[in-house]
């Protein structure tokens, strides 16, 4: 989360497209064949304000409320009722965002406790509120249906999406300028030096307060080995820099300066021990990501 404060443009602008998609295929065939008597501002779309909202922040509120406003044109829905479905999505997929990590300024976006689930309840209930009566007075459909259709989406669905996406493949969050996310157990392995007692000490260290299974533990240390490994073959010069979180899922992020370089590709230059890394990295791995950005490799690992 180095770029917490200044997010890349691209990664606002991919939230924003990804998110408005979502939001018309969920949409548009409701629409089309009038499947349920709900007022078409409220359905199953209805949960990605308040999921998209608190990982995107206000690029998944202006994606959720550019796919209403799409939708609305491409199937012919009145002014108001368009008018209000946008402003609903930007009302509650900003105000879960500022609310929620004003609550949580360390950025983590877990629901492993009774209390996170209840603030997030909360919160649904009060944006819900907020959306229907917003939608009623601008005459695009009644309170009743629409901050209960919100609320329901917002609480079931919503819910299920936000702890798939922060706590089982961890997808780190845009967040305000006011939050200070935690570091994490740092990582920096230099060729020279590469310091791997270090880190996996440091590692084991945190587990052990966590309660974390030393077998999840082996995997994220035989994942970093394997990694540097073969980033190191590729470009020896390079330092490996990064962090791993640790909760109900390991999370390592690292990043590499350099040319560009997948670790995750198979090259055909490479034996028969380096194929075996490979496999094991990819086995071992629940998600893996890699993305090259401003002469930075970037390669999350999930386990």
């Amino acid at each position: 989360m180095e770029n917490k404060r200044k997010p890349p443009l691209k990664r606002w602008a991919a939230a924003m497209l990804g998110v408005a998609v979502v939001y018309l295929l969920l949409d548009l065939p409701i629409r089309a064949t009038h499947a349920y008597s709900f007022p078409p501002s409220v359905g199953i779309k209805s949960f990605l304000p308040f999921s998209c909202g608190l990982f995107f922040g206000p690029a998944g509120a202006a994606g959720a409320a550019l796919g209403a406003a799409a939708s609305g044109l491409l199937t012919g829905a009145g002014a108001a009722e368009c008018l209000s479905e946008c402003l609903s999505a930007l009302l509650v997929g900003i105000g879960i965002w500022f609310c929620w990590f004003a609550v949580y300024r360390d950025g983590h976006v877990r629901f492993e406790r009774f209390r996170e689930v209840g603030i997030y309840t909360l919160l649904v209930l009060a944006f819900s509120a907020l959306a229907g009566g917003l939608t009623a007075a601008l005459g695009g459909g009644s309170f009743l249906p629409v901050a209960g259709g919100f609320f329901v989406m917002g609480l079931l669905v919503g819910l299920l999406v936000n702890i798939l996406l922060g706590g089982i493949f961890c997808v780190s969050p845009l967040l305000p300028s006011f939050c200070t996310p935690r570091e994490g157990i740092p990582i920096c392995l230099a060729p020279d030096a590469p310091r791997f007692d270090e880190v996996n000490e440091a590692i084991e260290t945190e587990a052990m307060t966590r309660k974390i299974p030393m077998k999840r533990v082996f995997e994220i240390e035989n994942c970093l080995e394997e990694l540097y490994l073969r980033m190191q073959k590729n470009l020896p010069e390079a330092v490996v820099r990064g962090r791993v979180d640790m909760g109900s899922t390991i999370s390592m992020q690292i990043r590499v300066d350099g040319e560009k370089y997948d670790p995750f590709r198979s090259e055909d230059h490479e034996d028969e021990m380096d194929q075996m890394g490979l496999k094991l990295l990819r086995h071992r791995a629940l998600r893996a990501s890699y993305s090259y950005d401003e002469g930075q490799n970037r390669i999350h690992i999930v386990v």
